[in-house]
C-alpha cells in the first residue's frame, strides 16, 4: 500500500509541468528582449558605419579633386607648349593611387591630348574636372582641362568588412548576453516562480497548503512570503467553507449534501453486501406552528433540541443528519431484520417527544418517520432518501406521530399518485376532469335551492377517480387557480341550463382552496366569467375553509370583500372541524356556515354532537348566518337539523353527486317551487356592496 505522501504518474506530470510553465516565461522574456537588443546593437553599429563611410566618400571627393587641381598646375606649361609626352607623363604619376580608374587631358579645342586607363571600370565611377591655365607673365589663358574618373569600390569594401566584423561581433556579444540573462533569469525568475507553482498544483492535489520555499530577500522573495501567508488564510478558509458545505449551519449536523456521498460511502465500506441499512427520514409535525407561536428564534432552538436529542439516541457507528427545515435523517448501517429497524425508529420517536421547555412553557414535539431497510448490495442504495420519503408521505398523511414501513403496497401507490401529478397536464388539455353537482334542499319545504360543484377525474386508463386521491396533486402541481376557474366556467354554464329548465334561483357553490384568497385577480375573473355567459354573481356561492382563512387574514379578507361586491355568496365550509374561532365568524363577510358531517353521522344518537349543533346553531342565528347541515344520509337526521333550527341540508339523503345532464333530469322530476322559500327570504342580503 503506498503511503499518503507517494504521487500518482498523473501528479508527476502535473509536477514536471510546473517548471516548464515556469522557464516557459524565461523563453518569453528571452525572446521579447534579444531581438531587441541584436536590432539596437546592429543599428548602433550601422549609424557610426554610415557616417564613417559617408565622411570617407567626402574625404575621397576631395582628394581626387585636389590631386586634380595640383595636377592642372603641373601640366599647364607642357599644355601649352605641346610638350605632350611630359602632359602624359604627369598622368602616369597619379595612376598609382588605386581609386583612380582613368585620367584624360583635353586642349582648349576640347581635342583629348592624353588619356590613361589604370583599370577597367568594373562599375559607377565618379570624375572630377578641373581647367588648366597658362599665364607666364604676359599672357594668361585657359589651356584646356583635366578630367580624373575615380571609383569608390574601395571605401565599399572596406565598410562591407567593418559591417561583416560588427554583425559578428554583434552576434556573439548577444549570444553572451542571452546566456548571461538566460542564467540570471533562471536563478532569479524561473526558480522562485517554480517553487510557486509547485506549490500551488501540491496544493491542488490533496488540498493542503504547501509554502513556497524562497529565501532572497528581493521582490520574488516577498511575492513567495504573501503567497505563503495568503495560502495559510486560504487553506483555513477552506477548511471552513468545506465544513459550512457539508453541514448544516444551525445544528452542526451533516446536510443533504453530505448525505450522497455518505451513502456512497456506505455502500463501499459495508462488511457483507447482505448487511442490511436501516434509514429513517424525520418529519417533525406542526413545526410551523412552533415558529408562529413561538418566533423563529424559538423554532431555531426547538431544532437544536431535536439534533441533539438525535444525536444522544444514537450508537457511535450510526449517521444523523439534517436536510433543510424539520427534516432529519438516521441512519443505521446495520441491523439484524426490519423488526429491530422499526424497534429503532420508534426509540428515535420516543427520544423526540420528550418535553422541551420554550418561553417557559412545555411543548410536546412529535415527528412521523418514514423507514426503508435495503442491503448494503441493494442497487437502490442512492434511491434510500426517496424510498424513505415515500413511507414518511404515508405517515404523515394517515398516521402523523408514527413510524411507516416502506413496502410494495406504498411504492405501488407512490408509483399511482407520481403517475397521476405527471397526468394532470393531459387531463386539463383533454377535458378529462367533470364537474358533477350534488344538492341543497330547503329542511323545511324539501326544495332545491342550490347545487355544489364537485371535481371528478375520468382517466382513460385509471377510470373515474375520487377529489380526495387527486385534489391534493393538483395543489402540489400548482394547478389550483387552473382548477378553479375550470369549475367557475362550467358552474357558469350550469347556471345558463339551469335557467333554460326554469330553475333560474338555483344557486351553484363552488369550493376555493386556500391559495386563490390570496390571489386578487380572483373577483375580476369571476366578473368577467360571467359576464361571458350571462349569468349574475349572486347565484354563485364560494365555500372557503377556516384554515384557508388564518394562512392569510390580511389577503383573505380582502379577496372575499371583492367577491362579496360583486354579489357572490361565502360560505365556511366544515364548520367545527378546524379552529372553530368566533373571531373568524366575525371578521370575514360570511353568509353562511356548513357544519361538517362528522357532526352529523351518530345524530341523533349522540347527545354530544346534538349539543355541539345546538350551540353551532345558537350562534349561526345570533350572528345572521344561514346553517347547511352537510353529510344527511337518513330521515332521522334530517328531522333532528330541521328541530335544531338548522336551515339547509345537503347529503346522499337527498341526493349523490351527479353529472349536469343527469341532475337536470332529475330536477324535471321535482315540484318547482311556486314561491320563494322561507330559506331565501329569510337568508342575509346578498346584493352587491360598494365601498364607501
Amino acid at each position: 500500500m503506498r503511503n499518503g505522501d507517494d504521487m500518482t504518474d498523473p501528479d508527476r506530470k502535473q509536477q514536471a509541468a510546473a517548471p516548464s510553465r515556469s522557464r516557459s516565461v524565461v523563453r518569453a522574456m528571452l525572446w521579447a528582449t534579444v531581438p531587441v537588443l541584436l536590432v539596437v546593437q546592429l543599428l548602433a553599429s550601422a549609424g557610426v558605419e554610415a557616417s564613417s563611410f559617408w565622411s570617407q566618400i567626402r574625404q575621397l571627393d576631395a582628394r581626387i579633386a585636389r590631386t586634380a587641381e595640383s595636377r592642372a598646375e603641373l601640366i599647364a606649361e607642357p599644355l601649352w607648349k605641346m610638350r605632350y609626352d611630359q602632359v602624359t607623363s604627369v598622368l602616369n604619376e597619379i595612376m598609382h593611387d588605386e581609386t583612380i580608374a582613368a585620367a584624360a587631358v583635353y586642349d582648349d579645342t576640347g581635342v583629348a591630348i592624353a588619356r590613361v586607363v589604370a583599370r577597367p571600370a568594373d562599375q559607377a565611377v565618379s570624375e572630377v574636372s578641373r581647367p588648366i591655365r597658362y599665364s607666364n607673365g604676359n599672357i594668361a589663358v585657359q589651356a584646356g582641362r583635366i578630367a580624373i574618373a575615380y571609383s569608390y569600390a574601395t571605401v565599399y569594401t572596406d565598410t562591407g568588412s567593418r559591417l561583416l566584423l560588427l554583425l559578428v561581433v554583434g552576434l556573439l556579444a548577444t549570444f553572451a548576453t542571452l546566456i548571461a540573462m538566460r542564467i540570471s533569469a533562471n536563478i532569479f525568475i524561473g526558480k522562485p516562480l517554480t517553487a510557486i507553482m509547485s506549490a500551488i498544483q501540491r496544493s491542488k492535489q490533496d488540498g493542503r497548503a504547501y509554502p513556497a520555499d524562497i529565501k532572497s530577500t528581493n521582490e520574488f522573495g516577498q511575492l513567495a512570503r504573501a503567497f505563503n501567508a495568503m495560502q495559510h488564510t486560504t487553506s483555513g478558509a477552506l477548511d471552513r467553507l468545506g465544513h459550512m458545505a457539508a453541514h448544516d449551519p444551525l445544528t452542526g449536523l451533516p446536510n443533504r449534501r453530505s448525505l450522497s456521498e455518505h451513502l456512497v460511502t456506505l455502500s463501499g465500506d459495508a462488511g457483507s453486501p447482505d448487511s442490511l441499512i436501516a434509514f429513517c427520514f424525520i418529519d417533525l409535525d406542526d413545526f410551523k406552528g412552533i415558529n408562529d407561536t413561538f418566533g423563529h428564534d424559538a423554532g431555531d432552538k426547538f431544532l437544536v433540541h431535536i439534533s441533539e436529542r438525535l444525536r444522544d439516541a444514537v450508537e457511535p457507528q450510526d449517521w444523523v443528519a439534517r436536510l433543510g427545515g424539520d427534516e432529519f435523517v438516521v441512519i443505521r448501517p446495520e441491523v439484524s431484520n426490519e423488526a429491530t429497524a422499526q424497534a429503532f425508529a420508534r426509540q428515535l420517536l420516543d427520544a423526540i417527544s420528550e418535553p422541551i421547555r420554550l418561553h417557559d412553557k412545555q411543548v410536546v414535539p412529535r415527528a412521523s418517520i418514514g423507514l426503508a431497510v435495503r442491503r448494503a448490495g441493494d442497487p437502490e442504495l442512492s434511491h434510500l432518501p426517496a424510498l424513505a420519503d415515500i413511507a414518511l408521505y404515508h405517515a404523515k398523511s394517515k398516521a402523523p406521530g408514527t413510524v411507516a414501513v416502506l413496502d410494495e403496497a406504498l411504492q405501488r401507490d407512490y408509483r399511482r399518485r407520481r403517475d397521476l401529478e405527471l397526468a394532470i397536464p393531459a387531463g386539463f388539455a383533454e377535458g378529462q376532469f367533470e364537474v358533477w353537482y350534488q344538492s341543497q334542499v330547503d329542511l323545511e319545504s324539501q326544495a332545491v335551492v342550490g347545487l355544489e360543484a364537485l371535481i371528478r377525474w375520468r382517466h382513460p386508463e385509471l377510470g373515474l377517480i375520487g377529489p380526495g386521491e387527486f385534489l391534493p396533486l393538483i395543489e402540489r402541481s400548482g394547478n389550483n387557480a387552473r382548477l378553479t376557474r375550470y369549475v367557475l366556467t362550467d358552474a357558469c354554464r350550469a347556471l345558463q341550463r339551469l335557467a333554460s329548465a326554469g330553475r333560474p334561483q338555483i344557486r351553484i357553490a363552488i369550493n376555493l382552496p386556500p391559495s386563490e384568497l390570496a390571489d386578487h385577480s380572483l373577483a375580476a375573473e369571476l366578473r368577467a366569467t360571467c359576464a361571458r355567459f350571462d349569468v349574475a354573481a349572486s347565484l354563485l356561492e364560494l365555500e372557503i375553509t377556516e384554515g384557508s382563512l388564518i394562512n392569510n387574514i390580511a389577503s383573505a379578507s380582502e379577496t372575499l370583500h371583492r367577491l362579496r361586491r360583486l354579489g357572490a355568496t361565502i360560505a365556511l365550509d366544515d364548520f367545527g372541524t378546524g379552529y372553530s374561532s368566533l373571531a373568524h365568524l366575525r371578521r370575514f363577510p360570511l353568509d353562511k356556515v356548513k357544519i361538517d358531517k362528522a357532526f352529523i353521522s351518530e345524530i341523533p344518537d349522540s347527545a354530544e354532537d346534538k349539543a355541539i349543533v345546538g350551540v353551532i346553531a345558537s350562534l349561526a342565528g345570533t350572528l345572521g348566518l344561514t346553517l347547511v347541515a352537510e353529510g344527511i344520509e337518513r330521515p332521522e337526521q334530517a328531522d333532528a337539523m330541521r328541530e335544531m333550527g338548522v336551515m339547509l341540508g345537503q347529503g346522499y339523503h337527498y341526493h349523490r353527486p351527479q353529472p349536469l345532464d343527469a341532475v337536470l333530469q332529475w330536477l324535471e322530476k321535482q315540484a318547482v317551487p311556486t314561491e320563494t322559500s322561507r330559506v331565501l327570504a329569510g337568508s342575509p342580503s346578498i346584493a352587491p356592496e360598494f365601498a364607501a
